[in-house]
């Protein structure tokens, strides 16, 4: 350690003793924030759980330093896997105690082989994080289990799964559909199941759902709501739903054979407290669809006050919610629902880490990318 002193300054206001510097030889690096990342993997033997299940995959890297190096990588801001060359003189080797750093090449070699095996290996470990963060803080009493999916856009033509579907980004082009769950009162990731883009928004969620559901009673959590948007909206869904035994506020298409399942529409007498606006009312009403309760509101705005009704009147929205929660007016139904709108920003969160933004040619690999960036 050497050190040196800047002469001092008379002229300069304050003290007139010279500055005392000091430096080193050793290097810096910009990814100091990584090291909370290198505790939690520490504290919780992540390497550990992940050696112990995938001893049985070859490779010259271990799988536990390969989920490792991925996730750093997309916590530092990387999102392909030309960006691993990053870690090849930035300091972030030191941090984390790597001898070697894999190519992009290696890495994606790994994916394709890998990817089978360690895709359920991952899922498992994102819910043990969870609960360990639980054990810390405290289970939830009640939660709001909300699943929604996203779109990534492919380009090019050896993205295994990249298929012509619901892409409302790029009518056309070939994409990924993704499923994302998420608890909506602690913003917990409960998990990311990867789907070609053809599959439809509801594609494996009446699978998958149970297994959601056993992984929260199993942690104490009985009060369970679904929160399901309308592309979800099936009567199979319905009797999923019934038969877990959860509450559920699931939005449902506006049909018109929907509509022929509500009673008669009530002007809410609440509805000028929420619009501030006297030309603005809002109508409920209810009916019985699939053996559970169908909400229904619609906007009314006035277009004349001295028109007839049929003409004066205009519905700007109209929206449904089925739900089996006992004694909900409408309106308490449709803002329960869109407090789980919470899921729209985990998915952001999602892509503002690089979820997507890469693929390769083997439909186990792509999914385990998901898996990593949802453990991320």
């Amino acid at each position: 350690m050497r050190h040196q002193h800047i002469p001092s300054r008379p002229h300069v206001q304050g003290s007139t003793s010279p500055l005392r510097l000091r430096h080193s030889a050793s290097g810096l690096t910009d990814g100091a924030g990584l090291v909370l990342l290198r505790r939690i993997w520490d504290q919780y033997r992540v390497g550990t759980i992940l050696d112990a299940q995938t001893a049985s995959i070859p490779g010259r890297f271990r799988p536990a330093l390969m989920v490792e190096v991925w996730v750093a990588l997309l916590l530092y801001g990387g999102a392909v896997m030309h960006d691993l060359r990053w870690f090849g003189g930035r300091g972030i080797r030191e941090i984390f105690g790597w001898k070697r750093v894999p190519d992009p090449s290696t890495f994606g070699r790994w994916l394709r082989r890998a990817g089978s095996a360690l895709v359920p290996v991952v899922d498992e470990l994102i819910w043990f994080l969870v609960r360990a963060r639980w054990a810390e803080v405290g289970p939830p009493a009640s939660v709001t289990l909300v699943l929604d999916s996203t779109v990534a856009v492919r380009y090019g033509l050896k993205q295994a799964g990249a298929e012509k579907g619901y892409n409302p980004k790029k009518r056309g082009r070939p994409s990924h559909h993704p499923m994302v769950a998420t608890l909506a009162e602690t913003g917990d990731l409960m998990g990311v199941r990867w789907r070609p883009g053809s599959a439809s928004a509801s594609g494996g969620a009446t699978s998958w759902l149970p297994l959601l559901v056993a992984r929260l009673r199993d942690a104490g959590v009985s009060d369970i709501t679904v929160r399901l948007d309308k592309g979800f909206f099936s009567r199979a869904m319905v009797a999923c739903l019934e038969d877990l035994g959860v509450s559920c506020l699931l939005r449902v298409p506006d049909h018109h054979w929907v509509r022929g399942a509500l009673g008669p529409m009530r002007c809410s007498a609440k509805s000028l407290e929420i619009t501030r606006d006297p030309d603005l009312a809002i109508w409920s009403g209810s009916g019985t669809l699939y053996d559970a309760r169908l909400l229904s509101l619609e906007w009314r705005r006035t277009e004349a006050a001295d028109a007839q009704l049929f003409e004066g009147v205009r519905i700007t929205q109209r929206s449904h919610v089925l739900t089996n929660l006992p004694g909900l007016h409408a309106l308490t139904a449709w803002r329960l629902y869109n407090d789980g709108a919470v899921v729209e920003k985990r998915i952001e969160e999602l892509s503002q880490l690089g979820a997507g933004r890469t693929a390769v040619d083997d439909l186990d690999g792509n999914a385990l990318l998901w898996q990593m960036a949802g453990l991320a």
